[in-house]
């Protein structure tokens, strides 16, 4: 099952594949483990994040981010899903920006 990521500005900027970030043209982002979210060369991105029942990536910035990890292989990019519609916007908490 994929999962539409949108900024907090609400516009559409991926999907979630098998624990995969892709962009909406199916350029490979980076990855999930948990809640975490790494980009594809290991920094942290952020906190997958479902607000108001959206899929977010959020970066605290006032905290120390994770170590980075090593890069994953980059998967083979699936079929695009239909691209999400743009939403409205949302206020993220004080200190956090999009992570991606």
């Amino acid at each position: 099952m994929k999962k539409y990521i949108l900024r907090s500005n609400g516009n559409y900027i991926g999907f979630i594949d098998n624990n995969n970030i892709f962009s909406r043209d199916c350029l490979y982002l980076g990855w999930v483990e948990g809640n975490y979210v790494w980009d594809k060369n290991g920094n942290f991105r952020g906190i997958l994040t479902e607000i108001n029942g959206n899929q977010y990536v959020i970066l605290n910035q006032l905290q120390i981010p994770p170590i980075p990890r090593i890069p994953r292989l980059q998967p083979l990019p699936p079929t695009p899903p239909m691209p999400a519609p743009n939403i409205l916007p949302i206020s993220l908490p004080v200190g956090y920006i999009d992570g991606l």
